[in-house]
C-alpha cells in the first residue's frame, strides 16, 4: 500500500493510471471528510447545539464500515482487479450509499448534510465525464427520493424524537425537496461533465504541444551540436549561456569551463561592435596555436524581466568559423590565377612583339642595304626609319615594364609625401609626351600641401596610368581632365580619396567589370595591363577603386586609400 501511495505523487503516463490516481485521492477524501464531519458534529452536540446524530455505537460502526471499505478498495485498486473506470463507478456508488445513510441518520429532510450527495455526482462528471455524471445524478436523485419516502412513511430512527426533529407537514414538502435536489444533482452533473470535457481537450492539446516541444528541443540540440559553424550565445550581462561542439573544437576551450563566464574575458581577441558585419581576427586557442577566425553576431529578441532596465545589455548569438584553411586556399587560388595571368601575358607579349620586331627588322634591313645610308638616303627617310625603330623599341620596353610590374609587384614602402607636387611632376612628364598632348588641359583641384600616405613610386605609377587613359579618352584637343584629391573621414577612419575625371565617351556599364582584367583593352596600341596594375597597387594599399560617371558624359576613376592614425607632418 505504501508503494501505491508513493506512486500517487508521480506524474501519470496514461489515462488509465491517471484515473486510478483520481480514485485513490477520492478514497482519501472520503475517509478524511467523514471523520471530520462526524467529529465536528459530535463536538457541536456536546456543546448543546440542536444536531441530530446517531448514538455513539452506531456512529462508530458507520465509521468502521467507511474505513474498512476504503482500505479494501485501496488494496483492490493496487491489484488492478477491475478497470479504472468500472472501479470508479463502484466507488462512487458506494459513496452515494454512505452519504445516503449519513443523510438518513442525521435527520432525513432536515439533515444538514444533504448537500454531500452532490460530491459523488461532481466526481463522477470529472472522473467518468458527462455520462458518468448523469448516471450518478440519477442514482443520487433516486436515493434521496428513497430517503424522503422512508421519512414520509414513518420509517425513521427513534432518536429523532429526542432531538429537534419535526416531520414534514405533508407530501408536497417532500416532493418539493425531491424536485429541488434532483435538479441540483443533474445541473452539477452537466457542469462537471462539461468542465471535464474541456479539461480533457486542454490536456490533449498540452500533451501534443509537449511532444512537439520535445521534438523541437531534440532537433535544436542536434542542429546546434552538429552544425559546422561555432555558435555561442550570451545573456544581457554578456555571460555565456550556450556553447556548441564546433565552437569547442575551434577555440579549444571545454564547454564546462566556458559556460557562465564573461565573453570578453574568455575571448578578448573577438571584439563585438554594432554594424560591423563579418569580421576576422587572429585567435589564440587554448593550446597556444594561433588561427584565423571569422565571426559575426546578432541580437536575440529575448523577453526582458522587470528587474532589468533599459541600460542593460541584450542577448547575443555569436557565430565562429575557422578560416585559416580557407584563406590558405584563397591565397593558392590567387597565386594560380596570377600564374595563369602571367602565362597569358607571356603569350600576349610574344604575339605583340611580332609587329614591333617586324617594323624594327624592316627598318634595319633598309638601312643595312645601303653602304652609306647617311649619304644615299635623304634626311626625311632616314629620320622616319629611325623613328620607327625608336617608337617600336619604346613600345616593347613599355610592355616589358608593365609585365614585370604586374608579375612581380614591388613591396610597399609607405610614407607621407606632398601629393600636389607629385601630380605636378606627372602632368609635366605627360605633356612632354607627344602621344598625350591631344588633351586640351589637365586641371587639378587639390588643397595646398595635401599629404598622402602610401608608396610614392607606386602612386606615381597610378597617376601615370589614369592620366594617360584620360588623355586618350579625351582626345581631339577638346576635352579637359580634372584631378581631385581630398581627405575624408568615414565610419571613424580617415581615408585619402583621388578622382580623375575626363570628358571622353565614358565606359559602358557592361565593360566596367572587365577593364580591370589583365589584357583587356579597347585600344589597338594598349597592352590591357594599365588598369590591372592600378587595381593591384590599390589593393596592396588596402584601398578600393571604382568607376563612376560625370555630370556630362565622361568617366570618373575614383580610388580611396586608408590613412594611418598618425597625422601627416
Amino acid at each position: 500500500m505504501f508503494r501505491f501511495i508513493s506512486r500517487a505523487f508521480i506524474p501519470a503516463a496514461d489515462g488509465e493510471q491517471e484515473t486510478r490516481r483520481h480514485i485513490f485521492w477520492w478514497l482519501l477524501i472520503r475517509v478524511a471528510l467523514f471523520s471530520f464531519l462526524l467529529s465536528i458534529t459530535s463536538y457541536l452536540r456536546g456543546k448543546g447545539h440542536p444536531v441530530i446524530l446517531p448514538p455513539l455505537s452506531a456512529t462508530t460502526l458507520f465509521l468502521l464500515g467507511v474505513y474498512g471499505h476504503s482500505i479494501a478498495s485501496v488494496l483492490l485498486l493496487q491489484k488492478k482487479v477491475w478497470r479504472a473506470r468500472r472501479f470508479g463507478v463502484i466507488q462512487l456508488l458506494s459513496d452515494l450509499v454512505f452519504y445516503g445513510l449519513f443523510v438518513y441518520a442525521t435527520g432525513c429532510s432536515q439533515s444538514n448534510f444533504t448537500a454531500l450527495l452532490i460530491l459523488p455526482v461532481i466526481a463522477g462528471g470529472l472522473i467518468l465525464y458527462r455520462i458518468g455524471g448523469l448516471f450518478l445524478a440519477a442514482c443520487a436523485t433516486f436515493l434521496y427520493g428513497g430517503v424522503l419516502a422512508l421519512e414520509l412513511s414513518g420509517w425513521i430512527p427513534s432518536y429523532f424524537w429526542t432531538a429537534s426533529y419535526k416531520p414534514p407537514a405533508n407530501v408536497l414538502v417532500g416532493v418539493n425537496l425531491f424536485a429541488i435536489y434532483g435538479l441540483i444533482f443533474f445541473l452539477a452533473a452537466i457542469l462537471s461533465g462539461q468542465l471535464a470535457r474541456r479539461l480533457r481537450v486542454i490536456e490533449e492539446k498540452l500533451r501534443r504541444t509537449s511532444l512537439e516541444y520535445d521534438r523541437l528541443s531534440i532537433l535544436y540540440k542536434q542542429i546546434f551540436d552538429d552544425i559546422s559553424t561555432g555558435i555561442i550565445t550570451t545573456d544581457w550581462g554578456d555571460f555565456i549561456t550556450s556553447y556548441n561542439q564546433t565552437a569547442e573544437r575551434i577555440t579549444g576551450y571545454g564547454r564546462e569551463k566556458i559556460l557562465g563566464q564573461p565573453f570578453n574575458r574568455v575571448f578578448p581577441d573577438i571584439r563585438l561592435q554594432e554594424k560591423q558585419g563579418r569580421s576576422v581576427c587572429d585567435f589564440q586557442k587554448n593550446d597556444g596555436a594561433r588561427i584565423r577566425i571569422g565571426y559575426s553576431f546578432s541580437y536575440l529578441n529575448m523577453p526582458v524581466q522587470e528587474a532589468q532596465t533599459e541600460q542593460t545589455g541584450k542577448w547575443k548569438v555569436i557565430t565562429l568559423q575557422d578560416i585559416s584553411q580557407i584563406e590558405r586556399m584563397e591565397q593558392q587560388v590567387r597565386e594560380a590565377e596570377k600564374m595563369a595571368a602571367i602565362g597569358e601575358l607571356s603569350a600576349s607579349i610574344a604575339h605583340d612583339f611580332r609587329n614591333p620586331l617586324a617594323a624594327i627588322s624592316g627598318s634595319a634591313q633598309i638601312l643595312t642595304m645601303e653602304q652609306n645610308p647617311l649619304e644615299t638616303l635623304d634626311a626625311a627617310t632616314f629620320k622616319t626609319l629611325l623613328g620607327i625603330i625608336l617608337r617600336e623599341s619604346n613600345r616593347m620596353a613599355k610592355t616589358i615594364t608593365d609585365f614585370l610590374q604586374f608579375a612581380r609587384p614591388a613591396t610597399i614602402q609607405p610614407e607621407w609625401f606632398d601629393f600636389s607636387r607629385l601630380v605636378d611632376e606627372v602632368i609635366a612628364r605627360l605633356l612632354q609626351n607627344a602621344n598625350t598632348t591631344a588633351a586640351a588641359t589637365i586641371r587639378k583641384e587639390i588643397p595646398d600641401h595635401l599629404h598622402c600616405w602610401g608608396d610614392r613610386q607606386q602612386m606615381q605609377t597610378i597617376l601615370n596610368q589614369l592620366l594617360e587613359n584620360a588623355c586618350n579618352a579625351a582626345g581631339g584637343g577638346q576635352g579637359s581632365i580634372v584631378v581631385v584629391a581630398r581627405e575624408t573621414n568615414a565610419k571613424g577612419a580617415g581615408a585619402f580619396c583621388l578622382e580623375v575625371k575626363d570628358q571622353g565617351p565614358g565606359i559602358p556599364s557592361e565593360l566596367r567589370d572587365k577593364v580591370f582584367t589583365p589584357f583587356f583593352s579597347t585600344r589597338t596600341d594598349g597592352t590591357g595591363l594599365g588598369l590591372a596594375i592600378v587595381r593591384q597597387i590599390v589593393e596592396n594599399h588596402q584601398g578600393t577603386i571604382e568607376i563612376g560617371e560625370t555630370a556630362s558624359q565622361g568617366c570618373v576613376m575614383r580610388l580611396c586609400l586608408p590613412l594611418p592614425q598618425t597625422p601627416a607632418p
